[in-house]
């Protein structure tokens, strides 16, 4: 499915030169940051209806019985609230997501005085309140709607969510009056602020090591095959994912600033619906202690934004490898760079809907 919902409403753009009275009406426009959305809770009810929403979405593509899904969602549940309530932590991925939309409108603010939009900013989550099928209906009365995926791959569980949705709940009219923003993982710039976050935030060049450390990229998994072996029948987003993946390890290595010996891709995998993308995080770590590597950086370049598969999954992972020294880069999150090259994309897809 093309993640562009649809691309004129019949308008034309208006002059940016006129002013007051003289100056068309600014067309109203809806902003929409979606993401995953994880629960702010350590509390039972929010992390089990988080794990159910979850795999509601993800059996709309995967076969997982009913029972299996309640079942997963209750122990789910349970460990994470007993665990949540034991170490004090909570998902700060929701947080930071508003963090990221708070920038955004800021940016839009700042660079569109001018335009002929006037922006608000919303959150909607697929699994958590405020959900995005609600946002969007409250949001119907808005000129242009602009759908920001915060994933940097698309797929069927991601921008193609957004899509499916899109169709179900708006007309024809509506649609014609929407942009999907994806994907993100072809920007160049996008490649770039990766690039200078990495390096910012590694180790130092001139450490006293002969050896070079290595880099681990960590993405989201996708399913390769089913339950019975097949090819899944939905679009998983794997080979944009190594794509992605193989274009960022080239340019790290590439790059004048790089002083890593290796850069290797791994996933963050799901143990539901079959065989998962190879190799797993945890085989890496595994391999690469095995090898006594000393010194191993970990980003996870598949996720804008802080949460459980990162600090719990990813993080823990990295510290119970038993590698020698080991360097957690966090995600880009709400970056001012990063901000600023999502509102300059907002821009030119509201110039793009109205064309």
């Amino acid at each position: 499915m093309k993640a562009e919902a649809g691309n004129t409403k019949g308008m034309d753009e208006a002059a940016p030169s006129l002013s007051g009275k003289d100056r068309p009406e600014r067309r109203k426009t809806a902003v929409i940051i979606t993401a995953h959305g994880e629960a702010e809770t350590t509390g039972f009810t929010g992390n089990f209806s988080m794990t159910r929403h979850t795999l509601d979405h993800a059996s709309a593509v995967m076969s997982i019985p009913a029972p299996f899904k309640l079942l997963i969602a209750v122990i789910s549940g349970l460990k994470n609230s007993f665990r949540f309530r034991k170490t004090g932590y909570v998902s700060p991925h929701n947080e930071i997501t508003r963090m990221q939309a708070n920038g955004i409108g800021e940016k839009l603010g700042e660079h569109c005085k001018d335009e002929a939009f006037s922006f608000d900013v919303f959150t909607a989550f697929s699994v958590t309140p405020p959900f995005l099928e609600d946002v969007i209906r409250s949001t119907g009365n808005y000129d242009l709607r602009i759908m920001l995926s915060m994933s940097p791959v698309e797929s069927r569980l991601t921008c193609g969510s957004i899509c499916y949705l899109l169709q179900e709940l708006c007309d024809g009219k509506e649609l014609a009056g929407i942009k999907v923003i994806s994907p993100l993982w072809k920007e160049r710039a996008l490649m770039e602020l990766y690039l200078d976050h990495i390096f910012s935030c590694s180790f130092g060049a001139g450490s006293d090591y002969a050896e070079k450390p290595v880099l681990v990229l960590a993405f989201h998994g996708t399913l390769v095959a089913d339950s019975d072996g097949a090819a899944p029948r939905f679009q998983t987003g794997a080979r944009e994912t190594q794509a992605f993946a193989e274009s960022m390890r080239k340019a790290i290595i590439k790059d004048a600033r790089n002083f890593y010996g290796d850069v290797i891709t791994a996933y963050l995998n799901h143990d539901v619906g079959g065989t998962w993308t190879t190799p797993s995080l945890e085989q890496v770590l595994e391999d690469l202690a095995a090898q006594n590597t000393g010194r191993v950086s970990l980003f996870a370049a598949g996720f804008f934004a802080e949460g459980n598969e990162t600090l719990l999954r990813a993080g823990e992972a990295l510290e119970r490898s038993g590698i020698g020294e080991t360097l957690f880069i966090p995600c880009i999150n709400d970056a001012d760079a990063f901000l600023g090259f999502l509102s300059d994309r907002i821009i030119a897809a509201a110039k793009q809907v109205v064309r």
